[in-house]
């Protein structure tokens, strides 16, 4: 398959660049976490109070499987804990190209404590969390990834074209 898929941790401008990216490539747009949500009519954060971290890993493990089947190509972003459960990276990798979107950390904790992110996050040393989630997911990351973006200063638009010529070179061969 040749899907474009997008990885990071939350507040990487996963989703800003998806959407980005799926516009200029006139492509679907699959978010994971979205896809999840509607199957179980829940928020996120709803799921991970009433089943748990784990189902919630499984149930974007069942989404991931069944975009096994999806022919179009799309831009596919992932939830920022997705890539850590190891069963999911021989579906990335049969579903297409996984660019992992490198922020810093005082960016990710600009943009999550100006977003509007889960109480859990919030409850807690914020700094602390990160630092914990960052070093446990970053392996699972670079693991998973065929290119990895940094975005740190870069605008929207300048990720989105260094997406597009990872993905032109990738694709030549």
């Amino acid at each position: 398959m040749n899907h474009i898929i997008i990885e990071g941790f939350m507040g990487s401008g996963k989703s800003t660049v998806g959407k980005a990216l799926a516009r200029e490539l006139q492509l679907p747009l699959i978010n994971i976490d979205k896809r999840v949500s509607a199957k179980l009519k829940m928020k996120p954060a709803e799921i991970y109070d009433h089943y748990g971290e784990v189902y919630y890993r499984a149930m974007e493990t069942c989404i991931l499987a069944d975009l096994l089947e999806l022919h179009e190509r799309s831009v596919v972003l992932l939830g920022s804990g997705l890539a850590t459960m190891p069963q999911n990276e021989a579906y990335l990798k049969k579903l297409g190209r996984v660019y992992y979107l490198k922020a810093g950390k005082p960016v990710i904790l600009e943009r999550l404590r100006k977003g509007d992110k889960s109480s859990w996050l919030k409850s807690g040393d914020l700094a602390e969390r990160v630092d914990k989630m960052l070093s446990e997911r970053e392996p699972a990351y670079k693991k998973v990834a065929d290119k990895i973006i940094e975005t740190d200063g870069k605008s929207t638009e300048e990720i989105v074209n260094e997406i597009l010529a990872a993905d032109k070179a990738f694709a030549e061969g």
